[in-house]
């Protein structure tokens, strides 16, 4: 056995050890997944309790991250409003003792705020204290009863939000974004990366004024409910100017190299791994 795959074992089996009991089985096999990932390509990693909050009615959620992906999703099931932290480190094998005792550096808070107007707010907060924070990624997971509007900044990750009741302002660099939800969307909504898809999938029910732009990928989109309108000059390959059923709310969606995709459908939520079209 080589030592790059006995390295890749011993860092797989402390993450599967350190799994929590009580989770359910699909997250803890998709984070033994990533664990595997991770120790294929020298990453050090760690994750840590979950942090549990009671919350009730539908929160709205920002997150201020310094790097890495966020997944915000609401889990109608869900007792308790849940927060994941896993800590990456990228400073290769010749570094891999350092790169582990620097996690450490990793430093987050979350705290559970009122919201103006009611409700409440979960401010979740990560940075990387270290004079090299490029090596460094804090990946975030929420997951809540119910969830209303979204705000997400990180830089070179993915963020999905999934089954949101408001509206969603994203900003990222190098890494995909999903939204999709069962509820109707009228406010405003803002999704920006580059290098990363974008997917922005809806029911009919929702409306807004759509302005969307990818320099260097396509444009696609997919309507089988309600009034869409994209009968205007100018639409290209890389360019769609749309309004659903007379909305005014913006919906601005910016990437670069890669495709967005615009969905409006019966079941916005029912997508795999990959979306290849609307």
């Amino acid at each position: 056995m080589s030592t790059l795959v006995r390295a890749a074992a011993v860092l797989l089996t402390a993450s599967v050890a350190a799994c929590a009991a009580d989770r359910p089985l699909d997250r803890n096999l998709s984070g033994t997944g990533q664990a595997l990932r991770d120790a294929l390509a020298l990453k050090t990693f760690s994750e840590d309790e979950p942090l549990e909050l009671k919350t009730t009615g539908a929160i709205a959620v920002h997150v201020e991250n310094f790097g890495g992906d966020v997944y915000v999703r609401a889990n109608p099931k869900a007792k308790v409003t849940t927060i994941d932290v896993r800590r990456v480190s990228n400073m290769g094998w010749g570094r891999w003792k350092e790169s582990r005792a620097e996690l450490a550096d990793i430093k987050w808070t979350a705290t559970l705020e009122p919201r103006q107007g009611g409700g409440d707010t979960l401010q979740v907060r990560a940075s990387a204290e270290n004079p090299e924070p490029y090596f460094f990624r804090a990946e975030i997971t929420i997951e809540t009863p119910a969830l209303d509007a979204v705000t997400v900044r990180t830089h070179e990750g993915s963020v999905h939000v999934i089954e949101n009741q408001g509206a969603v302002d994203i900003e990222t660099t190098r890494g995909d974004v999903r939204m999709c939800t069962p509820w109707p969307m009228t406010g405003a909504m803002k999704i920006i990366t580059s290098n990363g898809s974008i997917d922005y999938r809806v029911r009919g029910e929702s409306r807004g004024a759509f302005d969307c732009e990818s320099h260097g990928g396509e444009v696609r989109q997919r309507c089988e409910f309600g009034r869409w309108d994209a009968m205007v000059k100018g639409n290209d390959h890389d360019t769609l100017i749309a309004t659903l059923n007379d909305g005014k709310n913006p919906i601005y969606l910016r990437t670069s190299e890669k495709n967005i995709r615009v969905a409006v459908v019966p079941d916005p939520t029912n997508v795999g791994r990959e979306i290849m079209d609307p």
